[in-house]
C-alpha cells in the first residue's frame, strides 16, 4: 500500500508541472480564420486548427478559454504574457517572446485571388505592378511583398479591409475598389464557399509561399509553469492523432486533404 501511495504521488506531482498556481485553465487568442479558426456562428465547425488544438490540450488535462482579438494586439498580448498559447509560422524573432512546438499543426499554402472574369496572370512578384491591391488589415507577407505592398500604399494603389467578408465585397462590386489581394488559398475558397460567390472568384495558381504553423506559448505565460514540458506534450499528442488517422479526419471535415 506505501509504494502504491508513493506512485500515486509522484504522479500527482508531476502533473501541475505544467502549471502555475495550480490553475488548469490556459488561455488561447481566437480569430476569424477560416478554415483554421471560426468564431461566426454561421460556420459549421469551429475550424480545424483550433480542433487539433481542443482535443491536444484537454487530452493532457487543461482547460480552455478563447479570447477574441485583433491579429496584431495578439503579439503584444503574447509579449506581456496575457495570452499563454496562439498559433503562429516561424519567424526568428519571434523567438524572443515565445517557444515554439516541434511538431507542425497545419500547412498553408498562400496566393492570390481575382474576379473569374479577371485576365491578370501572376509568374512572379513583378507582375503585380499594374494593379491595386487588397490588404487584410494584420495579414503578415513575406519581405519582397510586404515591399511591394508598402511601396503601393505609398501610391494610394493599396485597399485595406478588416474582414474577409469585406474584401469579397469590395473585389466582386460593380466597381471592383481593387483588382487582387493575397492571403491562404484554402481561406479563399472557403470564404467564397460560405459567401456562395465560388463562381465568381479565381485563385491563381501561383504560389508565394508554403506556410508551416506551430502551437506556441508565450515565454511570460501565468498559466503555464514548463512551457517546454507542456509543447513536448502537445507534440506527442499531434504525432499520435497524425498516426492514428485522427488528424487526416479532422483536416478532411474542411474539405483539406
Amino acid at each position: 500500500m506505501n509504494k502504491l501511495k508513493r506512485k500515486l504521488s509522484l504522479c500527482f506531482c508531476f502533473f501541475p508541472l505544467f502549471l502555475a498556481n495550480g490553475s488548469q485553465q490556459v488561455i488561447i487568442n481566437d480569430i476569424d480564420w477560416p478554415p483554421y479558426f471560426m468564431i461566426d456562428s454561421q460556420y459549421t465547425g469551429s475550424g480545424l486548427a483550433k480542433e487539433i488544438i481542443n482535443l491536444c490540450i484537454k487530452r493532457i488535462g487543461q482547460r480552455i478559454e478563447y479570447r477574441q482579438l485583433p491579429i496584431k494586439r495578439t503579439h503584444h498580448f503574447m509579449e506581456a504574457g496575457k495570452l499563454d498559447i496562439t498559433v503562429y509560422s516561424y519567424k526568428e524573432k519571434r523567438e524572443e517572446i515565445l517557444y515554439y512546438a516541434k511538431e507542425p499543426l497545419f500547412n498553408s499554402e498562400y496566393g492570390f485571388m481575382v474576379k473569374a472574369d479577371s485576365n491578370i496572370e501572376i509568374n512572379s512578384l513583378a507582375d503585380l505592378k499594374p494593379y491595386t491591391m487588397g490588404h487584410l488589415a494584420g495579414l503578415t507577407y513575406t519581405p519582397k511583398l510586404k515591399k511591394i505592398i508598402d511601396d503601393k500604399i505609398n501610391k494610394n494603389e493599396v485597399v485595406t479591409g478588416y474582414t474577409l467578408k469585406a474584401m469579397f465585397a469590395q473585389l466582386l462590386a460593380d466597381i471592383p475598389r481593387f483588382e487582387i489581394m493575397a492571403d491562404s488559398k484554402n481561406t479563399f475558397y472557403w470564404e467564397a464557399k460560405k459567401l456562395g460567390v465560388t463562381d465568381k472568384i479565381k485563385v491563381l495558381d501561383y504560389n508565394i509561399k508554403n506556410k508551416t504553423y506551430y502551437i506556441t506559448v508565450s515565454k511570460r505565460s501565468k498559466n503555464i509553469k514548463a512551457p517546454k514540458a507542456f509543447l513536448a506534450e502537445t507534440d506527442k499528442c499531434l504525432r499520435s492523432i497524425k498516426a492514428n488517422g485522427e488528424y487526416q479526419s479532422i483536416l478532411a471535415r474542411y474539405g483539406i486533404y
